[in-house]
């Protein structure tokens, strides 16, 4: 059995515009679409440049648009990607500017991420009585939610496919609001309120146009739309948006 694939290329050493490639390959049974590039690069075309490391659905670096949304190019099945024998589309993310093919620089995106100050800052926080008790305060939502912040691998998925990013490159994004509300409703954080500052400013939280295209793509099921109400609600319930 063989299956299409059309590739969106871009090589600057060879031509300032972006170009469209379709390859035949090979298919066998469970193969997801990155064992289709591999098997292109071995086998076909060596120039094809695109981004892997695990190939496990951990570390995020596959992450490109299959089909019109982000998704990881590990865990994306072909039998699932194809359909009516038309070929399987794919490009690179969006709101990043394209190294070479399906190779994204990843910088924009983590430049918001260190504007957060993703780590956990000293002070007035206090230390759980259970040291496992970091939800203490929260209720089950808030939880639920917090929890899910662990998995997020940081993929790109949900800052490629926001459509407010796309518009306005000063929101910070989905997963930079995802960090802040981790620290922020950390019982060890010793800034809470800073944080919330920071989430309530110019392109924090209450930009987000809650489109909801971050949690269709999120390969973890973190909900950073979910993330973004809850913190908008804190904010409120703390007299507003302090930022104002």
């Amino acid at each position: 059995m063989e299956a299409g694939l059309r590739i969106r290329r871009f090589d600057p050493g060879r031509s300032p515009d972006p170009w469209w490639q379709e390859y035949r390959v090979e298919v066998q049974p469970g193969d997801v679409v990155l064992s289709l590039l591999h098997r292109i690069q071995d086998e076909i075309d060596g120039s094809l440049a695109f981004r892997y490391a695990c190939r496990g659905a951990i570390c995020g670096s596959c992450a490109m648009r299959i089909n019109g949304s982000a998704g990881l190019a590990c865990k994306t099945l072909i039998d699932g990607a194809a359909s009516d024998r038309r070929p399987v589309v794919l490009e690179p993310l969006l709101n990043t500017p394209v190294v070479k093919d399906l190779v994204v620089d990843q910088e924009p995106f983590f430049r918001e991420i260190r504007r957060t100050r993703p780590w956990l800052i000293e002070g007035h926080g206090r230390a759980p009585d259970d040291p496992l008790d970091y939800a203490a305060g929260m209720n089950a939502q808030e939880y639920d939610e917090w929890n899910r912040t662990a998995v997020c691998i940081r993929c790109l998925a949900c800052f490629s496919d926001c459509p407010k990013r796309g518009q306005d490159q000063s929101f910070i994004g989905p997963e930079a609001c995802v960090d802040i509300y981790k620290r922020a409703y950390d019982v060890r954080e010793g800034e809470s309120q800073s944080r919330l500052k920071r989430a309530s400013g110019p392109g924090g939280v209450f930009d987000c146009d809650r489109h909801g295209v971050c949690v269709k793509v999120c390969p973890k099921d973190v909900r950073p739309m979910r993330a973004i109400l809850f913190l908008q609600d804190r904010i409120n319930d703390k007299g507003g948006r302090p930022g104002k």
